[in-house]
Formats: C-alpha cells, sequence, structure tokens
C-alpha cells in the first residue's frame, strides 16, 4: 500500500487535476483537429493521383483511336497508292491534336512511306527508313492489333523521347498491308502533369509499361532516357500491387522521408505516383503539440503557487486537531489516565469535532472496563466448551468414516482396527469389537476365535461393557469395553458406544450390500460384453446409460466413429446416416415402445451387412424405468436364405433339363407303333448318354464339395509335367465350347518343368477355368492365353480370357459355394455355383492357391500357384 498523502497535497492535487483535464482535453481536441486536417492533405493527394491516373490514360486513349480511326479511314487510300491524300489527313491530324510529334504511314515491311511533319525536331529533312526492327513494329506484325509502346529515343535526327502508338491497316480481305503511327509529345504531357501539382515540395512521376520515365522533376525528358526498375518505390508498388493500397511512406537513400501517393494504370501498365516530403504533412502538428505541452506547464506552475497559498491556512487548524489526537491515542495504548483539552484554536467546525471527540473517548474507557470483566469470564467458558467439541469432534469424524466408506480399499477387519486406532487417542480404555469368528482391537486382528473363549482369553479388565451389532435386527456381533479397576463409563461415553455400534452396523450392512451389488453388476457387465448382440439402454430421459461393446462396433464404424452419442436423438440420427433405412420407418420405430427393424449396411467396397434392431422397455416393479434398443448381425442369415433359394432354384433345373432329356428319348425308343431307324436310335441313346454323364458330374461336384467342407479331400501327388496337363486339359474342353475360339498357349518355364501334384485334379481345375472363361465371353471371336511361368518357389499357371469380366465386388465371392455373379448369365450356359469353389479347395489341397483378378468388359485373369518341392 503506498503513502498517504497529506491534506494540503490532496487540495493541490485536485486543483491540478481539475485545471490540467481541462487542458488536456482542449489539447486533445486540437490534436484531433490538426491529424484530421493531415489525413485531408493526404487523402486530396490521394485524389489528385487518381484524377492524375484517369487525364494521363484518357490522354493517351484519345490518341489512341484517332489512330485506329485513320487506320480504317486510310485503308482504300493505303491500297490505291493515294500517298498524298494518306498525307493531308496526316496534316489534319496534327493540326487538331498537337499532342502528336509526328506521324507516318509505312508498309507491311516496316518501310515508311508518308511523314508529316516532313522535318525533323531539328529542321533536316525526313527520310524514309526502315522501323522493322523497333519492338512495337514486332509486337503489331504478331498481335495485328493496336500497339503502345515504351519510351524510346527518336530516329534519324530527333532529339526528344517519343511513345509510338501503332495501328494496322487492313485490305478488303483482313490482311495486313501496313500501319499508321503517332509519336506523342512526352513533353506536353510532362508540362500538364507539372501544372496540375500543387505545392513547391509536391511533384509528380509518370512511368511507362518498362518503368521507363515519362515524366520527372530531375530527369529532361527530351533527351534523357532512365529507367527506375531499380527505385525503392517501384519495388514497393510491384509487390503491394494487388493489396489494393494506394500510399507509402518511403524514404530513399540521400533524400528525405516522403509521403507517396500512386496508381497503376491497368490498361497501358503505366505507373503514376504523387511524392511529398513527410515534413511538410507533419511540422504543423509537432508544432501544435509543443505549443499544447509548453502551455500546461506553465499552467500547472501557477495552478501549484494559488493552490498553496489558499491550503497553507486550513492545514494548521487540522495539524492542531491531528496532534491532539495522536496524545489521547498515546494514552490509550499506555493505560494511562487521559487528559482531555477543551480549547483549539481555528474554525469553529474543528472546535465542534474536538468537543464529540472528547464525549466519544469518555464513552471508550468505559466500555472498555466492561470488557476486560466479559472477557476474562468468556475465556473460561470457551476453554472449558472447546475442549468437549473436541471430543465431540473426534467421535463423530470415526462414527462419519464408518458409514460413507463403505467402498474402501480396506478389508472389514482392517477397516475396523483403522477406526479403533483413531478412537483410542482420546479414549482411556480398550474397546473390542467381535463378530463370528472375529475379534479386532487396535493393536490385533483374530480370526477363527470364538466369542467366550475370546472373552475368557483376552480381557484383564475386572469387567466389561457390551453394546450389541445389530444387522437385520438380529444380533452379528459385539462391540465390548475391557473396564480395569477403577475405570467407569459416562453417560456421554455409552451414548458414543451405542453410535459406534449402530455405524458398526450400518457400515457392516452397507458393505454386505455393496459387495453384493459389485459382484452381481460384475457378473451382468461379463454377460452383456460376451453376448453376441449388441445392447444399449436408456433412462427415462432419454439419455444414454449402458452400451456394449458389439453395439459400439456396429454403429462406429468409418466416418461415424468420431460423432457424439449421449441421447437417443444421437442414436437416431446415427442410424438414419449409416443404414439403408427408410426414413419414415426409422422415426415410426423409435417413436413405438417396442418393435423390429431390419437395416442394411453398405461398405464403400459394396458389400452388404444386414442387422435386426429390436426396441424393447426396461421395467422396475410395474414402473417403466427406461427402454432398450438390441442390434442382431443377420448377415450370415441372410447369405443362407439366398444360398438356400439359389440352391434350391439351380439344382432343381440343372437336374431336371437332363432329366427330362433322358425321359423323352426313353419314352419315344419304347413308342410300339414306330419303327427307328438305327441311326436315329443310336442318335438318342447317345444324347442319354451325355445326359447321364452331366447328372454325374453334377453329383461328382457336390461329392467334391462335401469332401473339401468335411476336411477329407485327398490329392495323390505325383511327379508331373505343367505343360503337358495343360496340353491335355485342353483336349478335354468340349468341342463344342472351342468353335470360334483361339487357344494361346505360352511356355516361359526354362529349367524346372516337372511338379508334385494331382494330375487328375489339376486339370479339373484348369477344364473349370477353359469352361467358364468360353461360357461367360459375349465376344465374337474368343480369346484365351494360357502362360506357365514361375514365381517365388511355386509353378504358376495363369489363364487370361476377353469375356464379360467380374464386378470388383463380386471377386470375394466368387469362391462361396453356390455364389454366382449373373444368375441370368448363369441360366444361359448353365451352372451350379461349386466350380470355382471346388477349384479353391483342390488347390488349397495342394498347399497351393488361386488368385482372381478383373475388369468388366476387359475379361479375367486367374493364377494357379503350386509349391516346388525340393528334387522338383
Amino acid at each position: 500500500m503506498g503513502k498517504s498523502r497529506s491534506f494540503k497535497k490532496e487540495l493541490i492535487y485536485s486543483f491540478l487535476t481539475i485545471g490540467l483535464s481541462s487542458i488536456i482535453i482542449l489539447g486533445i481536441f486540437q490534436i484531433y483537429q490538426l491529424s484530421s486536417l493531415v489525413n485531408e492533405n493526404k487523402n486530396n493527394q490521394v485524389i489528385v493521383t487518381e484524377f492524375l491516373d484517369d487525364y494521363i490514360e484518357s490522354y493517351v486513349h484519345q490518341h489512341e483511336r484517332i489512330i485506329n480511326t485513320m487506320s480504317l479511314n486510310i485503308s482504300s487510300l493505303f491500297t490505291e497508292g493515294d500517298f498524298e491524300k494518306i498525307e493531308r489527313k496526316l496534316k489534319d491530324i496534327k493540326m487538331n491534336y498537337p499532342g502528336f510529334v509526328n506521324l507516318y504511314v509505312g508498309d507491311i515491311n516496316g518501310q515508311s512511306i508518308v511523314f508529316y511533319p516532313d522535318v525533323y525536331t531539328d529542321g533536316v529533312k525526313r527520310e524514309h527508313l526502315n522501323f522493322s526492327d523497333r519492338s512495337y513494329y514486332r509486337e503489331l506484325v504478331k498481335t495485328e492489333e493496336t500497339v503502345i509502346s515504351s519510351v524510346f529515343h527518336g530516329r534519324g535526327g530527333t532529339d526528344i523521347l517519343l511513345v509510338t502508338i501503332a495501328s494496322p491497316i487492313f485490305d478488303q480481305n483482313g490482311n495486313m498491308q501496313g500501319y499508321i503511327l503517332g509519336a506523342l509529345d512526352l513533353n506536353e504531357l510532362d508540362k500538364y502533369v507539372s501544372k496540375r501539382i500543387s505545392g513547391e515540395a509536391s511533384y509528380a512521376v509518370v512511368l511507362d509499361q518498362e518503368n521507363n520515365v515519362i515524366a520527372h522533376p530531375e530527369v529532361d525528358t527530351r533527351t534523357e532516357m532512365v529507367n527506375m526498375s531499380n527505385s525503392k518505390i517501384v519495388r514497393y508498388i510491384a509487390a503491394h500491387q494487388k493489396s489494393g493500397d494506394k500510399s507509402l511512406t518511403l524514404q530513399e537513400e540521400g533524400k528525405e522521408e516522403e509521403y507517396i501517393t500512386y496508381a497503376k494504370l491497368d490498361d497501358l501498365g503505366w505507373t503514376v505516383w504523387i511524392a511529398n516530403p513527410s515534413a511538410v504533412i507533419t511540422n504543423s502538428f509537432k508544432s501544435a503539440i509543443l505549443t499544447i505541452l509548453l502551455f500546461i506547464l506553465v499552467t500547472s506552475l501557477v495552478m501549484i503557487s494559488v493552490s498553496f497559498l489558499l491550503t497553507n491556512r486550513l492545514e494548521k487548524t487540522i495539524r492542531r486537531l491531528l496532534e491532539h489526537i495522536k496524545r489521547y491515542s498515546r494514552s490509550y495504548k499506555k493505560k494511562e489516565p487521559i487528559k482531555l483539552e477543551n480549547e483549539i484554536r481555528g474554525p469553529k467546525e474543528m472546535k465542534e469535532v474536538l468537543f464529540h471527540f472528547n464525549e466519544m473517548m469518555k464513552e471508550i474507557e468505559y466500555n472498555r472496563e466492561e470488557l476486560m470483566e466479559l472477557n476474562t469470564e468468556l475465556e473460561k467458558r470457551v476453554q472449558e466448551r472447546t475442549a468437549n467439541l473436541r471430543n465431540k469432534n473426534l467421535e463423530l469424524r470415526a462414527v462419519n468414516k464408518l458409514i460413507t466408506s463403505v467402498s474402501s480399499q480396506r478389508d472389514l477387519a482392517h477397516f475396523i482396527q483403522h477406526c479403533l486406532q483413531n478412537i483410542e487417542q482420546y479414549k482411556d480404555y480398550s474397546i473390542h469389537v467381535l463378530f463370528k469368528e472375529l475379534a479386532v482391537t487396535s493393536t490385533d486382528i483374530r480370526t477363527n476365535q470364538e466369542f467366550e473363549e475370546y472373552l475368557t482369553q483376552c480381557m484383564y479388565g475386572t469387567k466389561q461393557h457390551k453394546e450389541p451389532i445389530y444387522v437385520d435386527s438380529a444380533p452379528k456381533g459385539f462391540l465390548v469395553v475391557d473396564l480395569l479397576e477403577g475405570q467407569t463409563i459416562e453417560n456421554n461415553d455409552k451414548e458414543f458406544l451405542q453410535t459406534f455400534a449402530r455405524s458398526l452396523a450400518i457400515m457392516l450392512q452397507n458393505k454386505l450390500l455393496y459387495e453384493r451389488y459389485r459382484n452381481k453388476h460384475a457378473e451382468l457387465e461379463a454377460v452383456l460384453e460376451s453376448m453376441f448382440e449388441g445392447i444399449m439402454l436408456l433412462n427415462t430421459n432419454k439419455q444414454i446409460e449402458y452400451v456394449n461393446e458389439f453395439f459400439l462396433k456396429v454403429i462406429t464404424k468409418n466416418d461415424f466413429k468420431h460423432e457424439r452419442l449421449e441421447v437417443l436423438d444421437d442414436v437416431y440420427h446415427r442410424f438414419a446416416n449409416m443404414f439403408e433405412v427408410d426414413q419414415a420407418e426409422l422415426a415410426a420405430f423409435f417413436e413405438e415402445e417396442d418393435g423390429e427393424l431390419k437395416l442394411e449396411y453398405k461398405h464403400k467396397a459394396g458389400k452388404v451387412d444386414f442387422y435386426m434392431l429390436h426396441k424393447f422397455s426396461v421395467v422396475s416393479d410395474t414402473e417403466r424405468i427406461g427402454e432398450g434398443l438390441l442390434i442382431r448381425d443377420i448377415t450370415r442369415e441372410e447369405e443362407i436364405d439366398t444360398l438356400k433359394n439359389n440352391l434350391i432354384s439351380l439344382t432343381s433345373h440343372e437336374f431336371k433339363t437332363p432329366i427330362t432329356n433322358i425321359r423323352g428319348s426313353v419314352e419315344t425308343l419304347l413308342r410300339s407303333d414306330v419303327e427307328w431307324e438305327p441311326a436315329f436310335q443310336q442318335e438318342l441313346l447317345e444324347g442319354v448318354h451325355e445326359d447321364i454323364e452331366r447328372i454325374q458330374h453334377l453329383v461328382n461336384d457336390w461329392m467334391d464339395i462335401s469332401k473339401i467342407e468335411s476336411g477329407t479331400m485327398f490329392v495323390e501327388r505325383n511327379k508331373i509335367r505343367a505343360d503337358h496337363v495343360i496340353e491335355k486339359s485342353l483336349d478335354l474342353v468340349p468341342k463344342v465350347l472351342q468353335e470360334q475360339a483361339t487357344f494361346t498357349f505360352q511356355n516361359k518355364l526354362t529349367d524346372q518343368l516337372f511338379f508334385y501334384a494331382d494330375k487328375q485334379r489339376v486339370q479339373q481345375v484348369l477344364v473349370n477355368l477353359f469352361t467358364n472363361a468360353l461360357r461367360y465371353n459375349d465376344e465374337p471371336h474368343k480369346k484365351i492365353d494360357i502362360t506357365l511361368t514361375k514365381e517365388a518357389d511355386s509353378i504358376a499357371i495363369i489363364v487370361e480370357d476377353n469375356g464379360i469380366g467380374i464386378e470388383e465386388e463380386h471377386l470375394e465371392k466368387i469362391f462361396n459355394r453356390f455364389y454366382q455373379v449373373d444368375v441370368t448369365a448363369t441360366r444361359r450356359s448353365g451352372g451350379t455355383g461349386l466350380g470355382l469353389s471346388i477349384c479353391k479347395g483342390i488347390m488349397e489341397a495342394h498347399e497351393g492357391k488361386i488368385e482372381v483378378d478383373s475388369k468388366p468388359g476387359q475379361g479375367s485373369k486367374f493364377t494357379l500357384y503350386f509349391p516346388l518341392e525340393d528334387g522338383a
């Protein structure tokens, strides 16, 4: 805390604060006005810059329009070669627009044809020159559009810098046949710019698109060509061109700081800026601030002098009163008799203050004596009461700990012992807690201890005080106090022991209930977490109370795992976003108390999972306390139903067709009213034989798939030659399928042509792949490429076709039993969907594998890998 000031200083500071505050406010207002004036000057400079920018752009575009108009007017004259009329027209332009230094017309090769005026600025007769080396001419020929050049030196006698406007002259067919050029007088432009700048220190600068000087107060633009690309101002404007800034404050080397406003002519690429020394703008501002500060200093000195004179007299009277009060205060602290002064010189108000102060001191002295007597008596009573409350507090703390610490990490015996140790410090007798086969003191815990035996062996006093411990209205133990000779128990202690015994009973009951609840909760949670169904429980406020792991896995997939799940609405939105389900049907399900709903979840890869969602009420003693959601994964059931339907449909079709054919052929042969030719009979019998083979093939497939499923698929491995197996398999393909088909076999093996496998089973796999490649192929010319190669420690047989291909979403399922990609195609070509499943089983029996790579419309590629064994 800072040192306090005197009353005199307070008055002086008050006068100063009032006076200086007024002056400072006026000064701030004055500074604000000056600042506004400075900003106004800067804004005016920006406006002038923009005006200058508009004028220069208008000036150049006006002369550009004149050149463009003239190029159209003289097009026919140029074609006819009437150069005298062209010269007269150039003369008219020069007379009406003196901004042009000269004008001329040139041919397509850059050679000048007509000049006006026909003498240079130095009086020399103009000569017709070739200007094809000029950059503006090359750009004109390239673009065939009007070109405004950068600053350059004239040629052939002119002594000034020029900016030219060149426009192409086209013939009637739109082909460029020449051009017209006008050279602008930059000095006229410089004079105009200089007249528009007010102030002795201000100046303007104009640069062309290549940062060459067009107008500058320090450059003689008649003969001196200066490039300012390395100027700080130019670099700053280039760097901040897109920022929207229109001004900057900059100090170049050797110059004073300047305030610059600039503009960029977008169409021409020219740059214009106006510079004004910063000192000119800020001098008046600084001068005003110094004046205000000086005025504040002088005013402060005057105010201090006046306030000192006014407060000096008042201070003397206050000091006299203060001395009297200090003297009274010293006597009061030393408990000495107080001497009061009844007179003081000064204003009337100070005398009244002294009088009331004397009366107050008399009353204080009287009250002090009374308080001393009361304080002595009160201290005795407080000490007695404090000791009593301390004991009660310790007792209550022990009891409270028993009641509240139900879930303590200590077991029952050690927790009771801990409480007894806390009580022991303020009880001078020993307390024992006895339960069935358990005895606890502050120092010892005994188990398997009979009650009567313990009283006989461990009690050393002349008598005992017992308090029963009741649990569920039945005594479960005793709290026993062992009293030595001469010890007694007061009524207060009896009340405490009774409370302590009841607390032990409550604690024991709560402990048992807590352990029972915790065990039951653990059992229920284990059961719920081990379920193969997901469950979620919500309270009556629609808040989520519990959700098991299975439920979480279902509704926290991919993009949904980080979304919030707190209330039923969150669950509703999650289901609406994740699953393919009708919104109205989903809303109706959540509004009903009970029900079920089928859900579909589509993976990015195209796989579909099916779930059945159930809703039920949670009731306790006929009172509804919440609701629950149960979700089951029924994907496998859906797949089984689909397989069953396909199996019944396909199998019935596959068996029905050959049986129908056999029956028709047999019935035909059994007709007694017709005598059939032997050739026809032979044809029918061959058909019956083929149909029987087809049925046998179906039965074999069923037996193979059964062996694969039961793990009894047996392969007899022998040393076989890979290329011979492939060639033999090609011969086994039905001839009817080989029509309009080309088989290409490429053997890339240089060694290890042999491998160990079951020849019949390998042929079975290859024939199945060849047959599928021909059946599922809509090309007019079917192609099958077979490649025999070696990859790592395996022989690989690759079968590629140009068939219809397989969608990516089906690639993982084509090796499943009964799975077929396109039922329509299957009906067209026949099949049960067991072929590839059998192929996979045969390859796994060989400890090999089969892989597929396919794209719709581009064909399929199947690769068989047979492991090589030592000595193969």
